[in-house]
């Protein structure tokens, strides 16, 4: 079953699609900062980020955890559909 929207109401999807732009470079960006450059720089005196100075673990475990999240969401997805449609 599909949902039409009526013609007066404007469709949004695509500023959902924006959104996930902004964090995923947000993401990004910040990841990049902690795993390499947060080594080169010098102590900043935020308790936060000088701890992921000079954390070896830590750093590397959200982003390689997030790529695990985003294959098991894909997978999962993926037998849903071949569930429904057999």
């Amino acid at each position: 079953m599909t949902l039409h929207l009526p013609e007066t109401i404007p469709d949004t999807t695509y500023i959902y699609g924006y959104v996930l732009l902004g964090a995923t470079f947000m993401f990004f960006t910040t990841s990049v900062y902690f795993i390499v450059a947060s080594k080169y720089m010098p102590d900043t005196h935020i308790k936060i980020v000088d701890w992921i100075k000079y954390d070896n673990y830590y750093c590397f475990l959200i982003p390689i955890t997030v790529i695990v999240w985003i294959y098991w969401i894909l997978w999962n997805w993926m037998g849903m559909k071949f569930f429904r449609h057999n």
